[in-house]
């Protein structure tokens, strides 16, 4: 566009130009352009034009056409250019103010130059004009209700202002006046409620902009311009209400302007529990008694929710909740041990969680309650009364230890929330609780001591029968509930018991030997009470045989020596003395009656005896026969025991015997020159076992066999089929006779034989040969080409070998090898392989009763994979999709069975106080499924591997349904505000859509 222009056109070889120039003057108010035009004639260098004829001609501006003549006269370059006419129009512009300009011109010259005709030249000049300002354009962006909108304005000329409004949904809601290229509207509150009365129940307006454009005071045009407003986002509630029942809970909102109050609303199950207006961004909610009791009238551990309504300048523009559970504090503990002494009582100390947990404290001992106390919160110190020591002793009335326990019920704010207990041992304080018992009589009950000591008051040690007498009204009890079982009587080592009587009774004890006698009073409970009495003691002892030996003179002989000492108590019982006699019985030791053989005149020495001569035997006093073995009992008796003591008197066998026929070693000889009772050594190595023929070296000629060799060694000339010249071992049973052999080659060095002997027959068994390295067996040769056997026809070996060809029948594959081995129709086995294309391999098998060969069955190789539906196993292609989608897998199986993955990430400051921990102080949203499920799914969710995986944990997903994951928080016993990285996974299984 332009204020000005021209047009030009050469003529005449290049050396003449007609040339069209105009130029314009503008009226913005009136919207036009004055347009004056001039045409001039010029000539080049040295060229010139000679006319002084009138020429003609016209110049069109827009459409009008304006003539001349003129006489261009001589035109040299020196003077040129030559104005030839000029014109003048006012040209009106479009209603935008643009225009487009056409100009052009034409001379009628009809002049020859340079020796060429010149007749009408014509020229153009069409341009586009610069648009003249007109009405400006208003535009601004969508926005919010309640921000700051600004306006922007794109006006023609700078000179220009303007009157704009703004309206939504038709209502006028600003207006603006002398509005150059940009203004900027705030809005009140009322402004506001009149836009929300506009937009009625809808979230969203249309806006219209009207603008008025002015120059100076004259209206150039209108404008409108569109935009839509939108009702402020709803808010969202951050915290979950998972808390512990009294604690005060912090709750966040995220809220999109400052301008919106929100209403907490906190249920507990469908119960509305409390209402809280006007908040903000952040609410920390504590409950009164009541709306604890509110909670608690559900149970302990409830489901709750907070809904937050979110209003802008009054209007609700939408719900947030967050689900969670209300829980009672955790139950308290007992921290002490109710171990006690019976009558001693005891502290119980008692950790909890809250300062407004109370307790109900109940004693048990024995499982019998013995005290309880109300109101108590962190301890309480028992110091038993009386009837509460009675009562702990009624409970144990069998044993002095019983079961302590000590058992908290936990209120709180009025509320049970759970029990605690701990225990101990109740342990019965043996000198409180021992029986009492005063006393008894005694008296020795045998006639045989009382007679020999003359008084029933004394004893003799271990021969009185003791008698102990409790009266009635001497007789046990107990004070502490216990029962009086029995007596125990002791005296020395010895004891006896009786049960108890509340009636006179006595107790005997035989054989008693202490003068400290002494009656325990047992309880139920096992305490004693113990009372003593004091006797007088004979300290009588038994007469003992210390030492006795039998001695055959010569060690053969038949004189028999009988050397012995002992010891007795030579003392006097109080009316008498002890007196001590001996004497002895033999007998064959094979025989079963003793004989008589007399007394044996023992020297007494103080408290010592002993006799040391020569006994009478079966000879007399020749003694006693010394091919025969005796067995001689000796008794010492005095006033009351008898001690006995038995010896051996052995055969008179000698260490060596010899006479004229040789020499017997460890017996009488009685067979060749030496003849031994025993086994044979040398050098600890057995020579002779006893009725065992001796291994000995034997050398072969050609006229001997193996047939007849002993237990032998020697050497082997090929004899009895072995065809071995070599060593031969041969070895068999204790009488000699040989039942295994083995020979070897001496020529060849590696050919090893054995046979064996049938003992039932008495004939060798074939010659088998031993293989080694360098000897070894034969490889199997092939049966050839062969057809398939059927039925039950097994002909073929033990194990062999066969291969089929195109004219073969039965084999799996034309062209194979077989392997086959078995017991023939007793059980086979054969396995064929493809030797021509390497295709696989396949095996059947004939069982060993009445069936038939199986069929082939084919053997799964790397070249022959099984296929899914071969094993049983699932169909990728079918029956089993994994896909990626919305940032994580799903894995989808026939019969609609779903499971879907997903991995989030981030850092998390945790510092909201939770209970007794700190959580995160946003949630952390896992978005959509990977791919829908039909239902809310069954959900896990944990922390995957992460540098901070151990230093916190996740809460379970909140707000899962078919299609979102859901969100979580996280938490830790500790807070911690730097941020901290952190990575999540969640999985959800269910049914797919």
């Amino acid at each position: 566009m332009a204020i000005d222009h021209s047009g030009n056109t050469d003529f005449g070889g290049g050396h003449y130009g007609l040339n069209l120039i105009w130029s314009a003057s503008q009226s913005i108010s009136g919207n036009y352009s004055d347009i004056s035009a001039t045409l001039q004639i010029s000539a080049y260098g040295g060229y010139s034009i000679v006319a002084n004829a009138t020429k003609y001609g016209h110049i069109t501006i827009d459409g009008e056409q304006f003539d001349f003549s003129a006489v261009v006269g001589t035109l040299k370059a020196s003077n040129s250019p030559k104005t030839l006419a000029t014109a003048w129009k006012r040209v009106y512009h479009n209603t935008d103010g643009s225009k487009y300009l056409d100009a052009s011109a034409s001379f009628s010259l009809n002049a020859t130059l340079s020796g060429s005709w010149v007749g009408t030249i014509t020229t153009a000049a069409d341009y586009s004009l610069d648009a003249i300002p007109r009405a400006s354009s208003i535009s601004t962006s969508n926005f919010t209700v309640g921000d700051n909108v600004t306006v922007n304005v794109n006006r023609a000329s700078s000179s220009f202002t303007h009157s704009i409004q703004l309206d939504v949904n038709g209502t006028a809601i600003k207006t603006a006046s002398g509005v150059g290229a940009s203004y900027t509207w705030t809005f009140t509150e009322a402004d506001v409620k009149k836009i929300y009365a506009a937009m009625g129940g809808a979230t969203s307006g249309s806006v219209v902009l009207w603008c008025n454009t002015y120059s100076g005071s004259t209206l150039v045009g209108d404008a409108k311009g569109t935009a839509t407003c939108y009702q402020v986002g709803n808010s969202t509630l951050q915290t979950a209400p998972t808390f512990v029942i009294g604690d005060s809970r912090a709750y966040t909102i995220n809220r999109l302007r400052t301008a919106v109050t929100h209403t907490l609303q906190i249920y507990a199950g469908s119960t509305l529990v409390k209402t809280i207006t006007g908040v903000g961004t952040s609410y920390t909610m504590t409950l009164t008694e009541a709306e604890i009791a509110k909670i608690y009238a559900l149970g302990t551990s409830v489901s709750t929710k907070v809904v937050c309504t979110a209003y802008h300048y009054g209007r609700n523009i939408g719900t947030s909740q967050q689900t969670g559970i209300a829980s009672a504090p955790p139950v308290s503990s007992i921290t002490s041990s109710p171990n006690h002494t019976i009558g001693s009582g005891y502290t119980t100390s008692i950790s909890r969680s809250r300062n407004a947990v109370t307790h109900t404290l109940r004693l048990y001992v024995a499982g019998k309650q013995i005290k309880e106390i109300g109101g108590v919160g962190t301890s309480y110190n028992w110091v038993p009364t009386q009837t509460e020591i009675a009562a702990e002793y009624a409970a144990t009335p069998n044993g002095n230890t019983a079961a302590a326990q000590a058992t908290i019920w936990c209120y709180h704010y009025g509320k049970l929330i759970g029990t605690a207990t701990a225990g101990g041992t109740a342990t019965v304080d043996p000198v409180e609780a021992a029986p009492v018992f005063s006393g008894f009589s005694f008296v020795d009950k045998r006639p045989e001591t009382t007679a020999l000591t003359g008084n029933n008051q004394v004893l003799v040690a271990g021969e009185s029968a003791l008698e102990v007498t409790i009266p009635a009204a001497q007789a046990a009890s107990s004070t502490t509930s216990a029962t009086i079982k029995q007596y125990i009587l002791y005296c020395g080592g010895a004891t006896t018991s009786a049960a108890y009587s509340a009636s006179d009774m006595t107790i005997q004890l035989a054989g008693a030997s202490s003068g400290s006698i002494r009656v325990a009073a047992v309880d139920s409970r096992g305490n004693q009470t113990v009372v003593e009495r004091l006797a007088s003691l004979v300290p009588y002892t038994p007469p003992r045989i210390t030492q006795m030996q039998l001695r055959r003179d010569n060690n053969v002989d038949n004189k028999t020596k009988l050397t012995v000492k002992g010891v007795w108590w030579p003392g006097n019982f109080g009316a008498a003395d002890n007196a001590l006699s001996s004497a002895y019985q033999y007998k064959v030791t094979s025989a079963e009656q003793y004989t008589d053989g007399g007394t044996v005149s023992i020297t007494i020495t103080g408290e010592e005896w002993s006799f040391d001569g020569y006994l009478p035997g079966d000879l007399g006093i020749e003694g006693f026969d010394f091919q025969k073995s005796f067995s001689v009992v000796l008794n010492v008796t005095d006033a009351f025991t008898t001690a006995a003591a038995n010896g051996i008197v052995d055969r008179g066998i000698p260490t060596m015997h010899m006479d004229k026929g040789g020499v017997g070693i460890g017996k009488i000889r009685e067979n060749g020159a030496l003849d031994v009772e025993g086994d044979v050594y040398s050098a600890d190595k057995r020579l002779v076992r006893v009725n065992e023929a001796m291994l000995y070296r034997r050398q072969r000629g050609d006229s001997d066999t193996l047939d007849d060799a002993a237990s032998e060694y020697g050497y082997n000339y090929s004899t009895s089929g072995s065809g071995l010249y070599g060593p031969y071992i041969s070895a068999g049973a204790l009488n000699g006779t040989a039942t295994l052999q083995l020979a070897s080659n001496t020529q060849s060095g590696h050919i090893l034989k054995f046979r064996t002997k049938d003992v039932t027959t008495s004939k060798w068994n074939p010659w088998r040969t031993v293989y080694n390295d360098a000897s070894k067996p034969y490889a199997i040769n092939s049966l050839g080409n062969l057809n398939i056997e059927t039925g039950r026809t097994s002909a073929r070996g033990n194990i062999y070998t066969y291969n089929t060809i195109a004219t073969s029948a039965g084999a799996p594959v034309t062209y194979s090898s077989v392997l086959g081995f078995g017991r023939n129709t007793a059980g086979s086995i054969e396995i064929c392989g493809d030797w021509l294309g390497g295709k696989g391999l396949w095996i059947r098998s004939l069982r060993d009763t009445t069936d038939s060969w199986t069929g082939w069955t084919r053997v799964f190789t790397e070249a022959y994979k099984p296929t899914p539906a071969q094993i049983g196993a699932l169909s990728t292609d079918r029956d089993v999709t994994i896909a990626w989608g919305n940032g994580g897998y799903y894995v989808t199986f026939a019969g609609r069975f779903q499971i879907c993955t997903k991995q989030i990430s981030g850092t998390a400051a945790i510092t909201n106080p939770w209970g007794n921990s700190y959580e995160s102080t946003s949630s952390f949203d896992f978005g959509l499924w990977p791919r829908k499920f039909t239902a809310t799914p069954a959900t896990f969710v944990a922390l995957a591997p992460s540098p901070n995986g151990g230093s916190y944990s996740v809460e379970p997903l909140i707000g899962t349904n078919a299609t979102n994951i859901g969100h979580t928080y996280l938490y830790r016993s500790a807070n911690i505000s730097n941020n901290v990285p952190f990575a999540l996974f969640a999985l959800g299984i269910g049914e797919w859509k």
